[in-house]
Order: structure tokens, then C-alpha cells, then sequence
């Protein structure tokens, strides 16, 4: 994979993203290295749609190696952006170590956990309990042997590590986050975000386009009716036509936003 360092118009994407040029160039050199104009006006235009800030770490970017652009989030971004729910109603974790009293059934919602106090043996994984307030809780497991990289935070806060891979999980799939990736989920070399295990697939086209179909609702989910018809009708005529594609996805995204940042201009 190249990496050459792309130019990008940074006024353009200031335009389109309502970010300053300083911000998109900030973003451009420390966040979202070796992407294109459109691709970073994709990410910057996610961040404001989840409403996670990219200058507090709280969402970045990486592509794969087959250059899908890839947004990821750690645990304190899936975090704010479940406690900005009103339905989020509290989370609980804790990892759990061999010589633990500890069953899980998560197909019950029902944990008995009581840590043993003297030793506690080496850390099996953890879980992380996440409640809505309209329905059941949320239930996930991280096996520290998967996620364990051996080195870093990894080595001298463990537990705090593997918690924090358990309560992304939960929070992602309590809320339906979708589009963003789990930062534990992935290796990141030479700026190459590749998934960590065989059970985690690559994002593949058809996964770019989806997640860029539910970009184009999110954009207009508030608007007016006609604005909705309008662009639905595109896409639906590009689909049964064409097809559709990441390309034409990307630039129908520019579009709707160049509309609404001038009609709030108007206002």
C-alpha cells in the first residue's frame, strides 16, 4: 500500500463539513493520515452524526489493506456515545481471574461473580454488563487470551485492558452503534488496521456500502419530506440502475451536506 501523502482541498471539506480548514487540516495530518478528500469528508461528517469528537480521541480513522477506510472508537467513545441515550440506564464490569468463584449465563442475563480475595490466579477474560432502561441488559465476554497483546497498557494494567474490551462490546451492541469499529478488535501496523482473530471477517464492499447507506438516513432522518424524497429517490434509482457503489455513495453524501449547510446558512 502507498504511502504517499495525499493533498486535500481543505477549504472544500471545511464547506461540506462545517469543521474550520485549520480543524480539517489538523484532523488530515494527526487522525486521518492517507485518505482523500472525500474519505475525509466521510469521516468528519460520521464524527458530527455520532457526535464524537476527533481532537479528544474519541473517534479516528485507519484504512485495511485492501483500503477500506475504516472509523474506530475506543471504549470511552462507544461510552459517551451510549450515555448521550437517555435510555442508558448504567454499565458493570469486572475481569475475572482463575481462581474465581464465577458463572455466566448470558442467555438468562444472570452472573454470579465473587473474586477470590488472596490469589486470584491468572486473568481468564471479563464481562461487562450494560443496562437500558427499556429493556434487558446487555451481556458481553472478552477472553484476555484473544486480546492480549503482551506489551504497553496490555502488560502493566491488564485488567483495566481487558475490561475496557468487554465494555466496548456491550456498549456497541446495546445501542445498535453501528459503522464504528472497536479499536481492541484490530492490530494497527505501518497505519494498516488489520482484525486481530479469523473470527472478526475484513469490511468488505458491500459493508462500506451499507454503512454509507445508513450515513445518507442519518443525514436526512430529520429533515423535510421532499429533501427525504429527493435524495431516497437517487439512491433507489442509482441501485436499480447501476448499482450502487462507495464512489457514488460518497459524492451523494457531499451533496446532501453542501444542501444543509446551506440551508442553515439561509436561515
Amino acid at each position: 500500500m502507498s504511502k504517499e501523502i495525499v493533498k486535500i482541498n481543505a477549504e472544500k471539506i471545511s464547506q461540506m463539513t462545517n469543521y474550520s480548514v485549520e480543524e480539517v487540516a489538523v484532523v488530515k495530518a494527526n487522525i486521518a493520515k492517507n485518505v482523500n478528500d472525500s474519505e475525509l469528508a466521510y469521516f468528519l461528517n460520521v464524527c458530527k452524526t455520532v457526535e464524537l469528537n476527533p481532537f479528544n480521541r474519541e473517534i479516528w480513522c485507519y484504512k485495511d489493506k485492501l483500503e477500506n477506510l475504516l472509523i474506530f472508537a475506543g471504549r470511552d467513545g462507544f461510552l459517551s456515545k451510549a450515555q448521550s441515550n437517555p435510555l442508558y440506564n448504567g454499565m458493570r464490569s469486572c475481569e475475572v481471574c482463575s481462581n474465581d468463584d464465577f458463572k455466566m449465563n448470558i442467555a438468562t442475563g444472570e452472573i454470579s461473580h465473587i473474586p477470590e480475595v488472596k490469589d486470584r490466579g491468572i486473568i481468564l477474560g471479563a464481562y461487562s454488563i450494560v443496562f437500558r432502561k427499556d429493556g434487558e441488559p446487555t451481556i458481553e465476554w472478552a477472553d484476555f487470551e484473544v486480546y492480549n497483546r503482551g506489551f504497553g497498557a496490555w502488560k502493566t494494567h491488564p485488567a483495566e485492558m481487558i475490561k475496557k474490551v468487554a465494555e466496548t462490546h456491550a456498549l456497541k451492541k446495546a445501542f445498535g452503534i453501528s459503522g464504528i469499529q472497536a479499536e481492541y478488535d484490530y492490530n494497527i501496523k505501518n497505519d494498516v488496521a488489520t482484525p486481530i482473530n479469523t473470527e472478526l471477517e475484513e469490511v468488505t464492499e458491500e459493508d462500506r456500502i451499507q454503512d454509507l447507506q445508513n450515513q445518507v438516513n442519518d443525514l436526512i432522518r430529520n429533515e423535510t419530506p421532499a429533501m427525504k424524497k429527493e435524495f431516497l429517490t437517487k439512491m433507489q434509482n442509482e441501485a436499480q440502475g447501476k448499482g450502487l457503489s462507495v464512489d457514488w455513495l460518497v459524492a451523494l453524501i457531499d451533496e446532501i451536506t453542501e444542501k444543509l449547510n446551506k440551508a442553515e446558512s439561509d436561515e
